[in-house]
């Protein structure tokens, strides 16, 4: 973790950064060519002498792309030993977060451009409603573990290790309780 971390986002003193990372730059790949082929159309339909109409095509076809980089590069995703954060904007800032505990289950994904060139979009499901998701990261594979891991709760498919159980007792404790619970049940209905 080389990245710093947005004052925006509000860690406490003794939460430690575990990861923290941007969409991948490239994602905007096809708004640039978006912008050029508008550009290149404002350009020449500007020398055909539909100045007018094709001159405006050539700002709009720089300011997308301009506006697209920007727009990426105003979001920030962190793990920390306590929580997720998402924030998103440049001059005006929001700011996601959700405590580890909170996290049910996590998935990665990667479309056919993603599994080419190695990002993805890490999807974590928060008790009580809502998702917060780490679109276009490098290697959601390990992001998605390092979350995991990070939260304790990891089932084996990012490529971590299963975690130990921690519920209390032996097998032969639970069998008695299960016993006891059924000679209650019994006196109950009979």
């Amino acid at each position: 973790m080389t990245e710093s971390i947005d004052p925006a986002i509000p860690l406490d003193t003794n939460e430690s950064v575990e990861w923290t990372g941007r969409p991948r730059i490239t994602t905007i790949l096809p708004t640039v060519v978006t912008g050029v082929l508008l550009v290149v159309i404002g350009i020449g339909g500007s020398v055909t002498g539909e100045s007018a109409l094709f001159l405006a095509l050539i700002p709009l076809g720089v300011a997308i792309p301009v506006w697209k980089y920007f727009a990426l590069q105003g979001i920030q995703y962190v793990i920390t030993d306590e929580a997720l954060y998402v924030k998103r904007g440049v001059l005006t800032r929001s700011v996601t977060q959700s405590n580890l505990e909170t996290v049910q289950n996590s998935s990665f994904g990667q479309d056919i451009t993603g599994s080419i060139f190695g990002y993805g979009t890490v999807t974590f499901e928060i008790a009580g409603g809502g998702d917060i998701s780490f679109r276009a990261i490098e290697d959601p594979r390990a992001i998605r573990a390092l979350a995991d891991r990070t939260a304790s709760n990891d089932d084996g498919i990012g490529g971590g290790e299963q975690s130990e159980s921690v519920i209390p007792g032996d097998m032969a404790q639970w069998k008695q309780i299960r016993d006891e619970i059924r000679a209650i049940r019994r006196s109950l209905q009979g």
